[in-house]
């Protein structure tokens, strides 16, 4: 069951928590809509049941319903076939907390777009409860109305990153106290350490280590681990002392080249250089290549042209599009800024 109490929180996930928690004491009345933002397998999901558990538990006579949106758009398509949309709407009214997964598929779906408008904003004037979840804040979303996307900024909009690595070896801990379960530190740091972005795959690792164990009827190595790895396409991590020193004293090599810097940030976020290269629009690829653009600018003195060369042939003026941009984030966003340092450091 989703709750607040097994949510494992960290610097990439307080203000969506805090914010979740905010509603579920008072929904309706503060952050409406709640708007949850981030890439797959990083709780959002988890974060939106948790409000629901919570709110039925504490306001029973409340109703809660949580949709897919895909389930919202067949809902709806089915209606308008039977020519029942006042039977939906009012279905629609009898409920006081309403929660839409996957927001960002509403994309095309214009008549759909618009009956959720007008049911959006029938919650919106009740002060009934609405979360929404995407993989993109509403600003972001391509081929949905407009008045559609200002509505769902009218409350609070909050991202969830990528776990740091601290972060993510708390979930297992956890993970392993709820399952009344162990498997040595040192083994499920192998794990933290090389599944960076996607709690839902970290989660699948440490099923997948259980498993193992429980075939095997004996405690798991290192050597267990790194096949685990492979047997989920990560690859083996050597084998070394992964306490926080010793990923520490990892991260603070330097490179000396920016081919290596570049093979380093890759590795970093796990994705590939080719992914760098690319058009790639994910949220994760488009950090790395901005901070690679900027750091290319002041480290290596690098040119424009030679950086969008570099980066698969772009424009001047996309490359300082790119830098302005990570600039900014760079003083807003503590993440951001705490990965720039880290690279900066590999250089000096």
């Amino acid at each position: 069951m989703y709750t607040f109490e097994n949510y494992v929180t960290g610097n990439a996930n307080n203000l969506a928590f805090s914010a979740a928690k905010a509603v579920a004491e008072k929904p309706g009345n503060v952050y409406n809509p709640l708007f949850l933002y981030g890439n797959v397998g990083l709780g959002k999901t988890h974060l939106m049941q948790a409000i629901g558990n919570s709110i039925m538990k504490n306001f029973p006579d409340k109703v809660v319903v949580y949709l897919p949106v895909v389930k919202l758009i067949d809902e709806i398509v089915m209606a308008l076939r039977k020519n029942k949309i006042d039977s939906l709407i009012k279905k629609f009214a009898e409920i006081d907390v309403l929660m839409i997964d996957d927001a960002q598929f509403l994309a095309n779906k214009d008549r759909t777009q618009e009956i959720f408008h007008n049911i959006f904003n029938e919650f919106h004037m009740q002060k009934k409860q609405i979360i929404l979840s995407s993989d993109r804040p509403p600003k972001e979303l391509t081929h949905i109305e407009p008045r559609l996307k200002s509505r769902f900024a009218l409350g609070i909009v909050v991202d969830l990153k990528a776990p740091d690595y601290e972060t993510r070896l708390a979930i297992l801990e956890a993970k392993m106290e709820q399952k009344n379960e162990y498997i040595d530190t040192e083994v499920l740091s192998i794990i933290a350490e090389k599944i960076k972005n996607n709690v839902r795959e970290l989660e699948g690792a440490l099923n997948l280590l259980l498993t193992k164990k429980t075939l095997l009827g004996t405690d798991l190595t290192v050597e267990d681990a790194n096949e685990c790895l492979e047997t989920l396409g990560y690859g083996q991590v050597n084998q070394q002392d992964f306490s926080a020193t010793a990923i520490q004293e990892s991260n603070t090599k330097g490179v000396s080249s920016y081919s290596a810097l570049v093979d380093r940030v890759a590795e970093y976020y796990t994705i590939t250089v080719a992914d760098l290269k690319s058009d790639s629009r994910k949220k994760e690829i488009v950090v790395a290549r901005q901070l690679l653009m900027i750091l290319a600018k002041q480290h290596f003195k690098w040119t424009f042209e030679k950086i969008g060369d570099f980066f698969g042939g772009k424009n001047h003026a996309s490359v300082i599009y790119a830098v302005n941009t990570i600039e900014k984030k760079i003083k807003l966003d503590q993440n951001i800024r705490h990965d720039y340092n880290v690279f900066v450091d590999w250089l000096e």
